[in-house]
């Protein structure tokens, strides 16, 4: 386990604020990235999504290249390894939403958190408090309560299929990329280390992407493809996993983790916002529990210490 300086009340409840957006921001790309799917390919839209947010960080890395560069060669090997996992992982993602629900990619997305405890656990020896575990799992019940819209017979009827398969190998490629990254020492700002994780990973899917261009179809060039890529990359691929990896960097991967469980709450706030559904009472169950399962993780005095 790496040893990391205290961090006062303040800096973590920045970190807390900006996971909490970022976990906004995911919620939106969820939606998107479902009400396009029969329009755009996914591994295309996955490359452009990631190309384009490296594209805009290009100008913060040419500040003071040198310097970066040397740290770039230093690193490569992990930056290239955090790439593989966060594009590979997005990229199953978007591949999975071609075959299975969202329904179910949220439900699947709701084990990010006790995923990211095993590994921590598994490779670097991280014990959680019995209090942070009892709020992992109130989060996962309150998912489920959403989920299933407050009734177990739906969950009972809820049938899993090869896309949903796809959806949890994505899970174990974002919780291997947040164990990892908070052990990255690399001295960079977090827009300049987020850069080359882009590059790699991109450079690693570009091959991905050429064949599912070439035998199955391309990325249409098109009002809906364009808009969708570039609403994904600006605040998914780029806003998001800033705010994310800064507020991993400062409170650590197992607490950043129980926020994810925070966007089938914005979903189902942004479901009656922008698509006039109505909220029920087991939105409010599942908000509820999640809010305590929050809590316990992160809120409780007896998990304050670090």
């Amino acid at each position: 386990m790496i040893n990391r300086p205290e961090i006062s009340s303040r800096e973590r409840k920045y970190a807390y604020l900006i996971l909490t957006v970022s976990s906004l921001f995911l919620a939106l790309n969820h939606i998107i990235t479902r009400g396009v799917h029969a329009h755009v390919p996914p591994l295309g839209l996955s490359f452009w999504r990631w190309f384009v947010a490296a594209i805009v960080l290009l100008p913060v890395v040419l500040v003071d290249i040198r310097t970066t560069l040397i740290v770039y060669r230093e690193h490569w090997r992990e930056f290239l390894l955090l790439g593989a996992f966060l594009v590979g992982a997005s990229s199953l993602v978007m591949v999975a939403l071609n075959f299975t629900t969202a329904t179910n990619v949220v439900m699947i997305n709701a084990t990010q958190p006790i995923l990211t405890v095993l590994f921590s656990w598994l490779f670097y020896g991280v014990r959680l408090k019995v209090v942070q575990i009892l709020g992992i799992l109130a989060s996962f019940l309150g998912v489920l309560t959403i989920i299933c819209q407050g009734s177990w017979q739906i969950l009972a009827q809820l049938k899993l299929n090869g896309g949903d398969l796809i959806a949890m190998g994505s899970m174990l490629g974002f919780a291997a990329y947040s164990v990892r990254y908070v052990r990255l020492a690399h001295g960079l700002s977090t827009s300049r280390a987020f850069f080359p994780i882009l590059v790699g990973g991109c450079a690693l899917l570009l091959p991905f992407y050429i064949g599912e261009s070439t035998l199955a179809r391309p990325v249409p060039i098109s009002p809906i493809s364009i808009g969708a890529i570039l609403s994904i990359a600006l605040l998914a691929s780029l806003l998001s996993m800033l705010m994310w990896n800064a507020g991993m960097r400062i409170v650590g991967a197992n607490k950043a983790s129980i926020f994810i469980n925070l966007v089938p709450v914005f979903g189902a706030m942004l479901a009656v916002t922008l698509l006039g559904e109505k909220f029920a009472l087991f939105h409010l169950l599942g908000m509820i529990l999640i809010g305590i399962g929050l809590w316990l993780v992160v809120g409780s005095p007896s998990t304050q210490s670090r």
